[in-house]
This record gives structure tokens, sequence and C-alpha cells, in this order.
């Protein structure tokens, strides 16, 4: 496909927003005043240190009101690129902010990760932009390995998300160093996929338990 090529998943430290670098100068330019100064905090810093960024793998158009969206997109040859949550169905029990579309936007993206980690998936922290932010959730590989963001809409009216956009923070739950592999489906990750397939749609309700012994005695 070449998304790997073209949008590859890529450490957060190469996405430190603008506002970062102001504060740098700042703290630069005042660094012989004695100060409390954000450019200091180890907690907002160590951020930009951890986790990897997902970014749109095509162009989205995103028309919203204050309940519904709808959304376009280029013929990439997939018929769910993005789908909708809509206000009055799997979207209306969470909480959205007052200036929010009550429905919600859900990207999937065509990757798969494979780890023995949960990931922590939250909004983009700190950005410049706030069009939309990450719906914050918990991704187990060994339920599923579908790389898939959901989003709060905060801007009304017609707004496009360029291809490559940063889209949410992927943050691994764990202390060790985690290295990431980025490479294009193998004989062994199409088996994976097929299989997966079968667990998913082998039940009226997902099998957890099932999903989560294939998965670990298949990537053992």
């Amino acid at each position: 496909m070449g998304l790997k090529d073209i949008w590859p998943i890529e450490p957060m430290s190469k996405h430190i927003p603008n506002w970062v670098g102001h504060a740098k100068q700042d703290y630069i330019q005042n660094k012989d005043i004695k100060q409390r100064h954000v450019f200091k905090c180890n907690g907002i810093a160590d951020l930009y240190k951890t986790g990897f960024v997902i970014r749109s793998w095509h162009d989205v158009e995103v028309s919203a009101d204050q309940l519904n969206v709808q959304v376009k997109y280029p013929d990439i040859g997939t018929a769910h690129a993005v789908d909708i949550h809509k206000a009055d169905e799997i979207a209306k029990h969470l909480p959205k902010k007052p200036w929010s579309c009550k429905s919600i936007l859900k990207l999937n993206t065509p990757w798969h990760l494979i780890s023995g980690e949960k990931f922590l998936m939250l909004p983009l922290p700190y950005t410049d932009d706030h069009t939309f932010e990450a719906c914050p959730g918990i991704l187990d590989p060994s339920i599923s390995t579908e790389v898939n963001v959901h989003l709060y809409w905060n801007r009304l009216g017609v707004h496009t998300i360029p291809a490559g956009t940063p889209l949410c923070y992927l943050a691994p739950l764990t202390s060790d160093r985690v290295e990431l592999e980025m490479r294009d489906a193998t004989k062994k990750d199409l088996d994976w996929l097929q299989k997966r397939h079968y667990i998913n749609k082998m039940s009226f309700n997902l099998n957890i338990k099932k999903m989560k012994e294939f998965f670990n005695t298949y990537w053992k």
C-alpha cells in the first residue's frame, strides 16, 4: 500500500507543538530571573519523549452541525475508512463538551499493532489545534490489533483533515523502552487477520477469552 513510506507512525518527539518552542525561547530570555516556568515541567516534557503519533492516512472533509457530522474522502479502495457513531446510537451516552458535535467520528486505519503491551490512546497533549480530539481508551492487542481512532469533533461547519495530520497519542503502558517496527504485512500477518476475522465472527458476542488465548499462542 505504501502507507509506512508516506505517513508512518512516528515518535511523539517529532510532533512537538509550536508553543513549546516559544516557551523555550521565553525561558532562555528570562533565565536570569528566578521564576516558575512551564518549560521546566518534567511532567509535560516527558510526554514528548514517550509514545507515538497516529496520523490520518487520507484527506477527510467533515461537515458538522451541533448534532451530526458527514464526511467525504478520496477513493482509497476502502468502503468504511470513516464511520460515524451517531448521537442517538453508540455515542449517545458519552459526555461531550458543550461546543462539540454530539456524533463521533471513527477513522479506521490500516494499521495493526502486535505487542505484548497494552497502549493508552489519548488526545494529542497540549496541541495547538482544537478542531478535534481523540477519545481516550486502552488498546489491548490481545483483544484487537486494529488501530482505529475515535474523534470528538469540536468545530462546526466544513473543515478538512489533510492526509498526514496527527490524530492521537499512543503511549505504551510500561516503563520499559518500546521499539517500533513498521513493515508491510507478511504471510503470517495475513494468516493472522484471516483467523482473527473468524474468531471475531464465530459468535454473536466477541469471545474475549478465546481471542486472548489465540493471540498469545499465535504470537508467542
